[in-house]
């Protein structure tokens, strides 16, 4: 019988590359962000602007009123915790099309800060 030496070999992690605001993958929302406090552009991504939206016989005022909500939520917590980014639950109801109650949606959001914007989307989106 030979022994036999197992050895490890570490993979070095690949680095994500930097989001940037570039109308495809992260959209800009810096105008609404402003109004509530942050200060540096800000996006949010496609999948999180997608999740906000609107259904089919939702009322369209219900994107804005969500979208200011994540922003408010994320520049809170910006502002009790300074690091460059944090990780929370955002929940908000949607009318169910059939039976009309209201379902709640939860979202697991990450905010990071980079040196020249921030940015707000869903956690698989960093």
């Amino acid at each position: 019988m030979t022994a036999h030496q197992l050895s490890m070999y570490l993979v070095p992690r690949v680095p994500k590359s930097m989001p940037a605001i570039d109308g495809t993958h992260w959209l800009d929302v810096s105008a609404a962000a402003q109004g509530i406090g942050f200060t540096a552009p800000t996006g949010i991504s496609v999948a999180l602007r997608d999740a906000l939206e609107p259904d089919d016989f939702e009322e369209d005022g219900d994107y804005e009123q969500r979208l200011y909500d994540a922003l408010w939520l994320a520049h809170f917590k910006f502002s009790l915790d300074k690091v460059r980014s944090i990780t929370f639950n955002f929940t908000f109801t949607r009318e169910h099309s059939i039976s009309g109650k209201l379902n709640e949606v939860n979202l697991r959001l990450r905010v990071e800060r980079q040196e020249q914007a921030a940015f707000l989307g869903l956690l698989l989106d960093f």
